[in-house]
């Protein structure tokens, strides 16, 4: 009866596991086929079930900004393209639905200023997520123990071997490198999006003890200096800082 009831429960606890690991993709599926349907309400629902129960995909995001552009909801489609293109390695369609939505902002905040080597090697570094730099320096890695480890074995060192060495140590430096820059940047440069229709930026954190520096719209992009409270110090660029509501954006 003991190895019954175990079994019993077993079977329930494994029933349970494969439900819920179903569940996203059903809800994913359900979404798309709102969504194909013209039902953008109901595949924002269905997706939404999705991001609170704590799952983070690129395409989930990727189709939630769709939904939102087509609602109209510039700032909620914008933001969730950001947060699509952290995660998804193909970027080439948010970045485009991303230059799209640019054109429609009502703010046009200048970009900084760099030198053209600067911006390549921004958009170089936009083509790897924080994942495939991580899986990549495990790789690199070990093919270079291996190599190294495959040369002590070896009565003579051949050439290849030599230049297999050298060549895999440097795509680790560079990797780890990338890496490294990927993490300093998650650390420091924390950016939102603006979701209301306008929010006025203000000189201190709290409504009546500051006066209103000036306001942004949605869709706005701006970098988050920090946060106290419900409060977030923004930087919109040319000196322009001051406070907002953090329930007028959306942290990417």
């Amino acid at each position: 009866m003991r190895i019954l009831l175990f079994f019993t429960i077993l079977t329930s606890f494994l029933s349970v596991q494969i439900l819920f690991a179903g569940l996203p993709e059903q809800l994913f599926e359900t979404g798309n086929k709102a969504y194909l349907d013209g039902n953008w309400n109901e595949a924002l629902k269905s997706w939404k079930q999705i991001e609170s129960s704590g799952y983070l995909g690129g395409e989930l995001y990727f189709n939630m900004g769709n939904a939102y552009f087509q609602k109209n909801q510039l700032g909620e489609a914008i933001l969730y393209w950001e947060k699509a293109s952290t995660l998804l390695v193909d970027k080439t369609d948010v970045l485009h639905n991303l230059e799209i939505a640019r054109k429609r902002l009502v703010d046009k905040l200048d970009d900084e200023v760099h030198l053209p080597v600067w911006d390549w090697f921004d958009n170089f570094r936009s083509r790897f997520s924080t994942g495939i730099l991580a899986w990549g320096a495990i790789l690199f890695c070990f093919l270079l123990f291996a190599v190294i480890s495959l040369q002590r074995w070896m009565w003579r060192s051949s050439v290849l071997l030599k230049y297999s060495i050298s060549l895999f140590a440097v795509f680790f430096a560079v990797n780890t490198s990338l890496l490294y820059l990927e993490a300093r940047d998650e650390n420091l440069n924390r950016y939102c999006v603006f979701v209301s229709h306008e929010a006025e930026v203000l000189s201190a954190p709290a409504f009546g003890t500051g006066k209103m520096l000036f306001s942004l719209h949605e869709g706005t992009k701006v970098r988050i200096i920090r946060q106290v409270d419900d409060w977030f110090e923004i930087d919109a660029g040319k000196q322009r800082q001051g406070w907002v509501r953090s329930d007028a954006v959306g942290v990417i």
